[in-house]
């Protein structure tokens, strides 16, 4: 998209302002909140971290159910299943780009965009990420329990950019998806099943199951406790207060692996969910700090041992 002349690429710009504003806030939040006019703290946190129902008026006006994440899980499963059947007829089938997909991602991703991986690993990374889209939808209209906790229509705007972001972010970076490419090899299954691919879709598959897990261990301590929160007990919150964050971390991580160092976009979002989750575990982790006294000392916010 071109402004002032510049071709701005739009995957960097939104990720890159969500990253920065992540960090910014949360410095900001973390050493001077008691100084900090209330609506400001209220726009940053959600859930449980709001300790309590929002007060300023500004956030109420803005405020939806966090239910509604469903929608973007509805959103990301349709996207993504496009996106994947697209690469796979043009990857497979051989079938021409349409031009409005061109226009799209030349708009989107800049008309300068280079190769980042192989069809091959392109493919892959599409099949997990509608795998992943997908697992969430089934999570949150199947397994999560009901709940009146909410959010700001900032986050579910988040919600729909990253995954966006993410599908389109993979796509733009094919072979064939760049006008200006050179003609590539028909398919190689070969190329699809190599030591690092079965590695990463291996931890991206472990990561998906224990993530799953974690909002089933939720859900079953919402339905015990429905009016307060409790302490999670089970599977990786032996280790961390926030193994779903910890699990999407790797998810990125995996199909950063798959797609590798050339593809800037995936490292784009890889920087994004690092930064988001890592922030989101912390708030978490000091909110359960805070209110337990018996909360155990030995788990660490989101990395095992680490942090």
């Amino acid at each position: 998209m071109y402004i002032l002349g510049y071709d701005l690429n739009l995957i960097y710009f939104v990720l890159g302002v969500f990253t920065v504003i992540m960090v910014v806030f949360n410095g900001i939040i973390e050493h001077f909140e008691n100084q900090l006019p209330l609506f400001i703290v209220e726009a940053f946190r959600y859930g449980k971290t709001l300790n309590g129902p929002v007060q300023t008026k500004i956030v109420r006006f803005i405020k939806v159910p966090k239910s509604w994440f469903l929608h973007f899980y509805i959103f990301s499963s349709i996207y993504s299943s496009l996106l994947l059947i697209t690469a796979y007829r043009t990857c497979i089938n051989g079938a021409k780009v349409p031009g409005v997909v061109f226009d799209g991602l030349d708009l989107v991703c800049t008309e300068s965009r280079t190769e980042g991986s192989s069809k091959e690993n392109i493919l892959l990374a599409l099949v997990l990420l509608t795998l992943q889209c997908s697992r969430r939808f089934y999570e949150c209209a199947f397994v999560n329990a009901k709940s009146n906790s909410s959010m700001n229509i900032l986050h579910y705007i988040v919600g729909y950019a990253h995954y966006f972001c993410t599908g389109t972010g993979i796509l733009c970076q094919a072979p064939e998806f760049i006008s200006s490419s050179e003609p590539v090899e028909n398919f190689d299954l070969g190329k699809v099943v190599t030591v690092k691919n079965c590695v990463a879709s291996f931890v991206f598959l472990w990561s998906m199951w224990h993530q799953l897990r974690a909002h089933k261990i939720f859900a079953e301590l919402k339905v015990k406790n429905p009016n307060k929160h409790g302490i999670p007990h089970g599977d990786l919150f032996e280790l961390v207060s926030c193994p779903h964050y910890f699990c999407e971390v790797l998810i990125y991580t995996s199909l950063s692996v798959i797609l590798g160092l050339s593809h800037s976009h995936i490292l784009a979002v890889w920087l994004w969910v690092v930064v988001n989750q890592t922030v989101a575990a912390f708030m978490s982790h000091s909110w359960y700090n805070k209110h337990f006294q018996d909360y155990p000392k030995e788990r660490r916010a989101i990395y095992p041992y680490l942090l």
